[in-house]
């Protein structure tokens, strides 16, 4: 029995194996970095300007990568703290109302973010109705900065998973190349010589 034929086989298998391992990943990587981009591209959200005077080398293309993504990101944020005066959702007061017009509750002057008392039902003062904007414009722009924020990190696994396929099937190629080198049949210096 043949123990290099033997041992070569089962080397040349999981070397194979492993090469179309890489390549399933590097596939699968592509498949969801493409997905991910034309999900994003069907929102239709395009990058915002960060300001008049600088709007920011990405401004005003639609955002379908992980760069336009993080750049609407740094927009959005731009945007909300000029809106709230540099507040996030959490500094900001908790207005006691439902509707947004009214106040849902009695509210006493140390309670109100006024600083003056309120009955259910009366009219939001100007000063409540703006922290209830600055309230819910924060709201939306974490809802909206959590999601951006997931897209790039779905970018991020599939290059991640792209490039460890890659990996793979270099590992995979070597192991082939060791496998025929070990297990390449000897031949004999006599058979050499005699031929």
């Amino acid at each position: 029995m043949n123990t290099t034929n033997t041992l070569a086989k089962p080397a040349k298998r999981l070397s194979v194996t492993i090469i179309v391992i890489g390549a399933l990943m590097f596939v699968m990587g592509c498949v969801v970095y493409g997905f991910v981009s034309l999900e994003l591209s069907s929102q239709g959200i395009t990058v915002s300007a960060v300001s008049k005077d600088d709007p920011g080398p990405l401004a005003g293309k639609p955002v379908n990568g992980p760069l336009d993504a993080l750049a609407q990101v740094y927009a959005i944020q731009t945007h909300l703290q000029q809106e709230t005066g540099g507040k996030t959702y959490a500094e900001l007061g908790n207005v006691a109302t439902s509707d947004g017009k009214t106040y849902n509750a009695d509210v006493s002057a140390e309670n109100s973010t006024d600083g003056q008392a309120h009955n259910a039902g009366d009219p939001l003062s100007d000063e409540d109705a703006a922290t209830y904007e600055a309230r819910a414009t924060a709201q939306t722009a974490s809802t909206l900065e959590a999601s951006l924020f997931l897209s790039v990190l779905a970018f991020g696994v599939s290059i991640f998973i792209a490039i460890m396929g890659v990996v793979v099937i270099l590992i995979g190629i070597n192991l082939h190349t060791i496998a025929n080198r070990l297990y390449a049949p000897q031949h004999a210096p006599e058979a050499v010589a005699h031929a």
